[in-house]
């Protein structure tokens, strides 16, 4: 009998064990079938977007190559090929232009700058060239944050960030998932109420943030005041090192920790 309960109780063991690795077998077949299909859709979305890439990419080439060698000293036929141009860098990216402000307000200023040009009746070689360059930086921009967009979905960033309100109070967002490509601004913007002034003349990054929630930056006179500054922190040398660039350009990187600051200013 105890032969018989201890073949019973076996059997009964060896069959649930049997039906967990089939469960498990089952789950990570699927996992796989899963993760390959959403590299299958990254793969054709890369393709997509490279296509895209080349196709913008030989359109400019071909209006640099005249701008290049032309021995006209008026530019102005260049304008509206330009202007097809810009809008054709607009179909291409509009999804990105709606969705991140920066971007919009960077393409709103060249498009501002080219409308400006364009009614000019002698347009010099300075004018054509310094709207070829912005959209050039524009273009390559737009083509990074397309490829970094593609890579989100199967990479997510976790960061840390804090906001030093100097003499009020220190606040940490520790361990903050973002999406891979995303840039200071962007994190900034999820932990945190923001106002920004945009400089189209200033680059790398056109945003300085002026304002975090509710603590506004203030100038005392001409001389002195206080603004909003950003740091992140240097494993190597262990101390945090001042942004070289602005918010908006800099990208975020995976254990990153950064810091802004409401800081005193002034001049000598």
């Amino acid at each position: 009998m105890f032969v018989t309960i201890a073949v019973l109780v076996w059997a009964v063991s060896i069959s649930s064990l049997a039906g967990y690795f089939y469960l498990q077998s089952a789950t990570y077949s699927a996992k796989l079938a899963e993760n390959e299909q959403s590299i299958n859709e990254m793969a054709t979305a890369y393709d997509g977007s490279m296509a895209k890439y080349n196709s913008l990419l030989s359109e400019y080439s071909a209006l640099y190559g005249n701008y290049l060698f032309s021995m006209d000293d008026n530019f102005t036929l260049l304008t509206y090929s330009f202007g097809k141009l810009l809008n054709s860098l607009k179909s291409n990216y509009s999804y990105l232009l709606i969705d991140q402000e920066d971007m919009n307000k960077t393409y709103d200023a060249l498009q501002g700058k080219y409308q400006t040009v364009d009614q000019k009746g002698n347009v010099t070689r300075e004018e054509i060239g310094e709207l070829l360059s912005e959209y050039y930086e524009l273009f390559n921009v737009l083509s990074m944050r397309e490829l970094s967009g593609l890579v989100t979905e199967a990479v997510t960033l976790t960061v840390s960030v804090c906001i030093d309100y100097e003499n009020k109070s220190i606040e940490w967002h520790n361990k903050t998932s973002m999406p891979a490509g995303s840039t200071l601004f962007q994190l900034t913007q999820e932990i945190a109420t923001t106002n920004y002034t945009y400089y189209p003349g200033m680059k790398p990054g056109h945003i300085r943030l002026t304002s975090i929630n509710g603590n506004e930056e203030y100038s005392i006179g001409y001389s002195e005041g206080w603004s909003w500054i950003w740091c992140y922190w240097d494993n190597e040398g262990q101390e945090w090192v001042s942004g070289p660039v602005g918010c908006d350009a800099w990208m975020l990187k995976a254990g990153g920790i950064y810091k802004w600051s409401f800081e005193h200013w002034s001049w000598p």
